[in-house]
């Protein structure tokens, strides 16, 4: 730990400890009282802010500063109840405080302070704690789905997807995946299977998804689309690639309509079948979107060709209107 960081600590412990009087707000904030709202916990008491005061010592600074405002702040005040300072509570575990420059600080009874506050009539903090650690799970269910998902030949490289979680993937990794997964699959249908396959795996999320679980994508846009369609002829939908196909194929992507036009409508119709399988109802709305988009893509054709073809021989508009999309199954 730095001189910096130690200092840090001693001056916001000292701080607290000259409060008279300790307000919570069920608001993040910082540096400033909450707007708008009234303080849900007022300790004045002698016994109760000193022990108040102990459960707020820090530890450490943690070098970074959360993107929230935090879910609660303490605003102190002096025996004249003039303000000295407020500072925000983040996750239960931090607080953010203007006097450092070191990132937000490491409470070092982050739980004794939560339950405290719990038993003195302020319970919003376990909740919040709970929550996370269900989020916490669920996200590790979630990497671990994923990472059983990937193709063998590539798993000793998933340390290397994770740590650059938050970015996309380097060009450099993406051309060593790419070769190890050439050297177990030689032909491309089969490269594309092992990858929608590891597609089908982690959160399913249509969008807000962990940027790794992104790296099948990227590799599959490095293959011919006709290499995923090929792959997906020969499995049934009760096959993971379906899966992967819903989540690589219909998700949102730049110029995504020129990849739309090359799926065959045997594929849409296998699409429509399986679709309301995920988790995420979005990729329902999305197929239909993305129909819709190859709908009038194929309807801006075929009126190009028409009046590009002499009047006996263009086809009618009845005909050209008959042509129904496969509808998703409900």
């Amino acid at each position: 730990m730095s001189d910096d960081a130690v200092f840090d600590a001693h001056d916001l412990n000292g701080l607290v400890r000259s409060a008279s009087v300790i307000r919570v707000y069920d608001r993040g904030a910082t540096g400033n009282r909450p707007p708008g709202v009234e303080p849900v916990l007022t300790v004045t008491a002698r016994a109760d802010l000193d022990e108040l005061v102990r459960l707020l010592e820090v530890s450490r600074s943690t070098g970074m500063d959360c993107m929230c405002l935090g879910d609660s702040a303490f605003e102190l005040l002096d025996h004249m109840g003039t303000a000295i300072d407020v500072l925000g509570w983040h996750h239960g575990s931090t607080l953010r405080w203007q006097g450092t420059s070191g990132g937000d600080i490491e409470l070092a009874h982050g739980p004794e302070l939560v339950a405290w506050m719990a038993a003195h009539g302020y319970p919003h903090p376990v909740g919040q704690v709970d929550r996370r650690e269900q989020q916490r799970r669920e996200q590790e269910r979630a990497q671990e789905s994923w990472t059983q998902a990937a193709p063998e030949a590539i798993r000793a490289e998933l340390p290397r997807i994770l740590a650059g979680t938050g970015s996309a993937l380097p060009e450099e990794l993406a051309d060593d995946l790419a070769r190890r997964l050439r050297e177990t699959h030689p032909g491309e249908p089969a490269q594309a299977l092992a990858l929608l396959r590891w597609r089908s795996g982690g959160t399913g999320r249509y969008s807000g998804y962990p940027v790794h679980e992104a790296a099948s994508s990227t590799l599959l846009d490095r293959l011919p689309p006709q290499a995923v369609f090929t792959a997906l002829a020969d499995v049934p939908t009760t096959d993971p690639a379906w899966s992967g196909a819903v989540r690589y194929l219909l998700a949102w992507r730049r110029k995504d309509i020129v990849l739309l036009r090359r799926i065959p409508e045997s594929v849409w119709s296998m699409l429509a079948q399986v679709v309301h399988d995920e988790t995420d109802s979005t990729w329902a709305g999305r197929y239909e979107t993305c129909y819709r988009q190859v709908t009038h893509a194929r309807a801006q054709r075929e009126r190009a060709r028409e009046r590009s073809r002499p009047e006996s021989t263009s086809p009618s508009r009845e005909r050209i209107a008959s042509r129904a999309p496969p509808r998703a199954r409900r």
